[in-house]
């Protein structure tokens, strides 16, 4: 009995040298975390020049006054470089992947 496991030891101690060497690296890379699009300051400064909804304005009687001021109010919107302009270009640039990951 003791033969046999003098035998089986030596058996395993071959096969333990046949064994093929396994390296191990280990690599740590910084990524840049992006922001919430758009970023907080650009989303505090529209939600504050937001103009407020007609249906949350009291509408004058007079038709004419009424269209003066749905006219303003689309004009706040629609014009060039208005609010729609600058939410418009908030999103695009987060659609294009700038990073806003703010700078140390």
């Amino acid at each position: 009995m003791k033969q046999l496991i003098v035998i089986a030891g030596l058996a395993l101690s071959a096969c333990g040298a046949t064994g093929t060497a396994v390296e191990t690296r280990l690599q740590i890379e910084r990524v840049p975390v992006r922001a919430r699009c758009p970023d907080k300051a650009t989303y505090d400064r529209l939600a504050a020049t937001q103009p407020r909804p007609l249906r949350d304005q009291p509408m004058p009687a007079d038709a004419d006054v009424r269209a003066a001021k749905v006219t303003a109010q689309l004009g706040r919107y629609e014009a060039r470089g208005g609010w729609a302009d600058e939410a418009r270009a908030a999103l695009d640039r987060c659609q294009e992947g700038e990073d806003l990951t703010p700078t140390p």
